[in-house]
C-alpha cells in the first residue's frame, strides 16, 4: 500500500515537473511578462512540492483548492488573462485533487466518475432541449446513472443520488444562463461576435452557479413538508433500480437502438452531403419538387424529440402542436408558403404578438392563482397551527447549551428573527468559539445570513467586473442594476422554489420586473439586459437545484453536506463542460436557425426590444418592410388584434386545465419538432386510456400495466440518452475538425 501512495506521488511529481519545465519555456519564448503565464509557473510549483509531501488530501486541503480553483478562474476572466496557461494550472489542481483524494461513502470516486459522465450526456441534453423547445425536461439520469454504476460493480441507491445531483445539478446551471447568448446573436448580430467567447460564457455561468447556490440554503428546512411532486417519483425510482435487474436492460436497448441511428443517420449525411434532419425535406433528391417544403416542416428525424412526447404527456403535447398549427397557417396564408428560412419565417411580428398574447394568459393565470392559494380560512388556520404544535410536542425553544436566565430573551428573539443584527453578531460568536459545534449546534443548517451574504458580493462583482473593469468587449452594465436586482432575485427564488416545491413547476417572473426600470430609465443596451436577466435567472436555477436535490437525498438516505458536495461538483461541470458545449453549438450551428431555433430566446429577446420600443414610442414590427406605406395607427391595431387572438386561445386553454405556456412553445418552435413530439405522446396517451379502462374493469392487474408503463419509461430514456450521446460526440468531433 506505502509502495503505491509512493508511486502515484513519484507519478504526479514527474507530471507537474514537466508542466513546470513547460512553463519555462513558454517564459524563454518570450511570454515571461505574461501574468496567466506566471501564475501557472507559480500553481505547477506548488503543485510539485505538494505532491512530494502529502499522503492524501484532508478535508483543509480540499477547501484550499477549491478555493485557488475559484479565485484563478475569477481573477483570470475579470482581468482578462484567461489563456491556455491558466487551463494548464487549473487541470493541474483538478489532477491533483482526483488522484490523491480519498472520499468516503456515498461520494466514492465511481460515483464522482459516472456523475461527471452522466453529466456530460444530461448537460448537452439540457442545452439541446433548451435551444430546440425552450423548455426542458430532466429524465433518465437515474437509469444511465444505474447502468454505468452496475457494470462498475454494486449498484447502490446513495452512489446514485450523487450521480443524480452532479448530472442534473450540471445540467440546470447551463441551461440557466442560455437565453443570454442565444438573444444576442439574433438580436444584435453586430456584437454577437466579439463578445460570445468561451471566456464570457465561463464567467456568466460560474458567477451566476456559485453565488446561487448559497442563495436558498438556509431556508432549506421551510421547504422539507412540501410534497416536491417531481422529486418523489425520481427517489422512488433510484430506490427501485436497485431492485429490478431488467430495469439496465430496458435502458441499454433504448440507448443502443437510437445510437444507431442517429449514427448511420450522420453518417449518411457526410457521405452525401445532403442534411437528413426532417422529412420529407430529406428525399428532395428522389423528389425534387420537395425542395420547396423547408426543413422546418414536417416530421423531425430524431428519436430524442419523439420520446420527449412521452415525458412532456398527451395533453400538453396537443397544446403544443395547436401552437405549430397556428404559425403554419401564417406561414401559408400570410407568406404564401415560400420556402423560406425559420428564421425568417419566426421574426413575423404576427408570430411574436400572438407570443405575448398567450404568454399573457400565462402571468396572469399564476398570479390569480398565487392569490387563490394565499387564502387561508379560519379552520385551516386553526389545523395547520394544531398540526405543527402536536409535531413541535409543546416545545418552543430548545437550547442545547447552559445559559444565564437573563439571555433568554434574546435566544428567543434570535431563534425567531431570521435576518437581524442580534441574529448575525450571535452565530459569529459560535463560529468563533467553536465553528464545528456550531454547524453541528445547527445540525448542518446554513445560518440565513448566508443568503446575504451571497447577494452583496453578487452586488459587489458584478459591479466590479461589469461597470469598472468591463472586459468583455462591447458589454456594460450599470452598477444600480445590480442593487435594484440582487435583493430581488433573492426574494424571486423564495417564492419560486415555494411553487415548485408544491406544484413541481417552475415558473418564476418576480425577478423579471427589474427589466422594465433597466430599459425604460437606464437606457441599457440591448446585450447587458440580457445578460443581466439571465444572470438572475440562473441564480435562482442554481439555487433550486440545490433545493431539488436536497430534497432527493433527503427520500434516499444521503446527507446534506454530501448533497452539496456533489451540486458543487455539477456547478464545475456546468461551468467548464457546459459552458464549452454551447460555444461549441454557436460555432458550428449558430442560433435562431432551423437546428437550433433557441424560442426561449426569440420570446424574451422580443419582450426586451418591446420594452425599448416604448421607451421610444415605437412597438416592434411596426418599422417592418410588411407594412409599406401603412399609417403606424392600422399597423398598431393589426399587430394587437393578434396580441387579443393570443390572449383569447391563451385563456380557453386555461379554463380546460391545459397549459398556455406550452401554446407559446408551439408557436416559437419549427412544427417538424412538434410532430415528431406526436408519437411519444400517443403512446403516453394509449397507456393512461389501457391503465383507466384496467383500473375500472380488472382492479387486480393495475399492477402489471403499472410495470409495463415502467418498462416504457426506462426505454424511452434510453432512446433520449442514446441520441443525446451520439450527438455529443458528434458535435466535439465536429469542433475538433473545424478548428484543425
Amino acid at each position: 500500500m506505502l509502495k503505491d501512495r509512493r508511486s502515484t506521488r513519484m507519478t504526479l511529481a514527474g507530471l507537474f515537473g514537466a508542466g513546470l519545465f513547460y512553463v519555462i519555456v513558454v517564459m524563454m519564448e518570450g511570454r515571461w511578462s505574461d501574468p496567466s503565464t506566471i501564475i501557472a509557473g507559480i500553481v505547477e510549483g506548488a503543485l510539485l512540492v505538494a505532491a512530494l509531501n502529502h499522503q492524501s488530501l484532508t478535508k483543509k486541503d480540499m477547501g484550499v483548492s477549491t478555493l485557488v480553483i475559484l479565485l484563478l478562474l475569477g481573477l483570470s476572466l475579470a482581468l482578462g488573462i484567461f489563456t491556455e496557461m491558466t487551463v494548464m494550472a487549473l487541470s493541474g489542481i483538478l489532477i491533483f485533487i482526483g488522484v490523491l483524494v480519498e472520499p468516503k461513502f456515498p461520494l466514492t470516486k465511481r460515483a464522482i466518475s459516472t456523475g461527471i459522465g452522466v453529466g456530460i450526456v444530461m448537460t448537452f441534453l439540457g442545452i439541446y432541449l433548451s435551444l430546440k423547445l425552450g423548455v426542458v425536461y430532466f429524465v433518465g439520469a437515474e437509469m444511465l446513472g444505474a447502468l454505468a454504476l452496475g457494470i462498475k460493480g454494486g449498484y447502490t441507491k446513495e452512489e446514485n443520488t450523487i450521480v443524480v445531483a452532479i448530472a442534473n445539478s450540471s445540467s440546470m446551471i447551463s441551461t440557466g444562463v442560455l437565453i443570454t447568448f442565444p438573444a444576442i446573436e439574433i438580436f444584435t448580430p453586430e456584437v454577437a461576435q466579439s463578445l460570445i467567447t468561451y471566456p464570457f460564457i465561463v464567467f456568466v455561468t460560474g458567477t451566476s452557479a456559485i453565488f446561487g447556490l448559497l442563495l436558498l440554503a438556509p431556508f432549506r428546512e421551510r421547504f422539507e413538508n412540501e410534497p416536491w411532486p417531481q422529486v418523489k417519483p425520481q427517489a422512488e425510482c433510484i430506490i427501485s433500480m436497485g431492485l429490478d435487474r431488467d430495469a439496465k436492460k430496458d435502458v441499454a436497448i433504448g440507448v443502443v437502438a437510437s445510437g444507431a441511428w442517429v449514427g448511420a443517420t450522420k453518417a449518411v449525411e457526410v457521405s452525401g452531403g445532403e442534411a437528413f434532419s426532417t422529412f420529407p425535406y430529406m428525399i428532395r433528391s428522389l423528389i425534387p419538387s420537395a425542395a420547396r417544403i423547408p426543413n422546418w416542416i414536417g416530421i423531425s428525424n430524431s428519436p430524442l424529440i419523439a420520446a420527449i412526447g412521452y415525458f412532456v404527456g398527451w395533453k400538453r403535447t396537443l397544446t403544443l402542436f395547436l401552437g405549430s398549427l397556428m404559425t403554419l397557417t401564417i406561414w401559408i396564408v400570410l407568406e404564401g408558403a415560400q420556402p423560406i428560412p425559420y428564421s425568417a419565417h419566426l421574426h413575423r411580428p404576427e408570430i411574436l404578438y400572438l407570443a405575448l398574447g398567450v404568454f399573457a394568459t400565462v402571468i396572469l393565470g399564476d398570479f390569480a392563482t398565487s392569490r387563490k392559494d394565499d387564502t387561508l380560512t379560519y379552520e385551516a388556520f386553526d389545523e395547520l397551527v394544531t398540526k405543527r404544535n402536536d409535531d413541535q410536542n409543546g416545545s418552543v425553544l430548545e437550547i442545547d447549551r447552559p445559559h444565564k436566565v437573563r439571555d433568554e430573551p434574546r435566544l428567543l428573539r434570535v431563534h425567531e428573527e431570521l435576518f437581524s443584527v442580534e441574529t448575525f453578531k450571535e452565530d459569529l460568536r459560535q463560529l468563533a468559539r467553536d465553528p464545528r459545534g456550531f454547524m453541528k449546534a445547527r445540525n448542518g443548517q446554513v445560518p440565513p445570513w448566508v443568503a446575504l451574504v451571497s447577494v452583496i458580493l453578487f452586488m459587489i462583482v458584478g459591479t466590479i467586473v461589469f461597470f469598472l473593469v468591463k472586459p468583455f468587449v462591447g458589454l456594460e452594465i450599470h452598477w444600480l442594476l445590480f442593487v435594484l436586482g440582487g435583493p430581488l432575485v433573492l426574494v424571486s427564488a423564495y417564492f419560486t422554489a415555494r411553487a415548485i416545491s408544491e406544484t413541481g413547476m417552475l415558473a418564476g417572473y418576480i425577478s423579471d420586473v427589474v427589466s422594465i426600470p433597466a430599459i425604460l430609465f437606464f437606457r441599457v443596451t440591448f446585450q447587458a439586459v440580457t445578460t443581466f436577466m439571465s444572470m438572475l435567472g440562473a441564480l435562482q436555477d442554481a439555487a433550486i437545484a440545490l433545493l431539488v436535490h436536497l430534497k432527493l437525498g433527503r427520500l434516499t438516505g444521503v446527507r446534506g453536506r454530501d448533497v452539496f458536495k456533489a451540486a458543487f461538483l455539477g456547478m464545475l461541470l456546468g461551468t467548464f463542460v457546459g459552458s464549452l458545449m454551447t460555444y461549441m453549438v454557436y460555432s458550428i450551428y449558430h442560433f435562431g436557425t432551423a437546428e437550433f431555433p433557441a424560442p426561449a430566446a426569440q420570446l424574451f429577446g422580443f419582450l426586451v426590444l418591446s420594452l425599448q420600443g416604448l421607451g421610444n414610442l415605437v412597438l416592434p414590427g411596426m418599422d417592418s418592410s410588411i407594412f409599406p406605406g401603412v399609417h403606424p395607427f392600422f399597423q398598431f391595431l393589426y399587430l394587437f388584434a393578434f396580441s387579443v387572438i393570443g390572449y383569447l386561445v391563451g385563456r380557453e386553454i386555461h379554463k380546460r386545465n391545459m397549459s398556455p405556456i406550452s401554446l407559446v412553445v408551439g408557436l416559437l418552435i419549427p412544427p417538424a419538432t412538434s410532430v415528431a413530439m406526436l408519437i411519444g405522446a400517443f403512446v403516453d396517451y394509449r397507456q393512461k386510456k389501457q391503465t383507466g379502462e384496467i383500473r375500472d374493469l380488472y382492479p387486480d392487474r393495475i399492477e402489471s400495466q403499472e410495470m409495463q408503463k415502467d418498462k416504457t419509461s426506462r426505454l424511452l430514456s434510453g432512446v433520449i440518452a442514446g441520441e443525446a450521446i451520439v450527438t455529443v460526440v458528434w458535435v466535439i468531433w465536429s469542433a475538433i475538425t473545424l478548428m484543425l
